[in-house]
């Protein structure tokens, strides 16, 4: 169930199927306009869902989010939308590490900046410390690192990295990179990551959690 009042709408997602959630959130951000909030009720904080717009909407606003427990087990999220690109555009773009630079001081921060149905491409930017921890979602990676240094895991093996380094990770083994220096990295996925593989990285970053 969803309520508008002014500039700000609210969805409560507890009567949900859990698999229609991110879809129906979604759906309410694309309707609004720059500025505009989206509430989210559940019970508990939707540290899945922060996960998920970041790596899905150009246009969300993530350093504005901010979440409260108004009553004993009713969590609410509160999204906003920024200014951006449109979502799955297919013309040119033309943009860099320093324009799209977003770094968050609670996980790494992917931005999105390309997007089609069959692959995502971001800049990611990951605090010296933070990490993507290792999962092993059905996905192609590709990652160039730009700036920083850190480890990067990929199947078995584990090495560290450094500007100009390439990792390319086939869907189905396992990945993950840690930061030692403050990183930045183009980021490439194919396909785009579904609700599961946001799930499993929101719940190890939860945990504190890298392999």
């Amino acid at each position: 169930m969803s309520t508008q009042n002014g500039d700000q709408t609210e969805i409560d997602v507890r009567g949900l199927p859990p698999h229609e959630r991110h879809g129906r959130v979604v759906e309410l951000f694309e309707a609004m306009k720059p500025g505009e909030s989206l509430s989210v009720v559940n019970d508990h904080e939707p540290v899945h869902l922060v996960a998920f717009m970041k790596h899905e909407r150009r246009d969300f606003d993530a350093s504005a989010y901010r979440a409260f427990e108004r009553a004993p087990g009713e969590w609410v999220g509160v999204f906003t939308k920024r200014a951006g690109s449109p979502e799955g555009r297919t013309g040119p773009v033309m943009t860099s590490f320093e324009k799209e630079r977003q770094y968050s001081d609670s996980a790494f921060s992917p931005v999105p900046v390309y997007s089609t149905p069959s692959y995502r491409v971001l800049i990611t930017y990951i605090k010296a410390g933070q990490f993507i921890p290792v999962h092993t979602p059905g996905i192609d990676l590709i990652f160039v690192v730009q700036s920083g240094r850190g480890v990067a895991v990929a199947g078995d093996e584990k090495r560290e990295i450094s500007p100009g380094d390439i990792v390319i990770v086939p869907r189905g083994v396992r990945r993950g990179i840690l930061a030692k220096t403050d990183m930045e990295a183009l980021h490439v996925v194919s396909p785009p990551p579904g609700d599961f593989d946001h799930e499993e990285v929101s719940r190890k970053i939860a945990a504190g959690t890298f392999e």
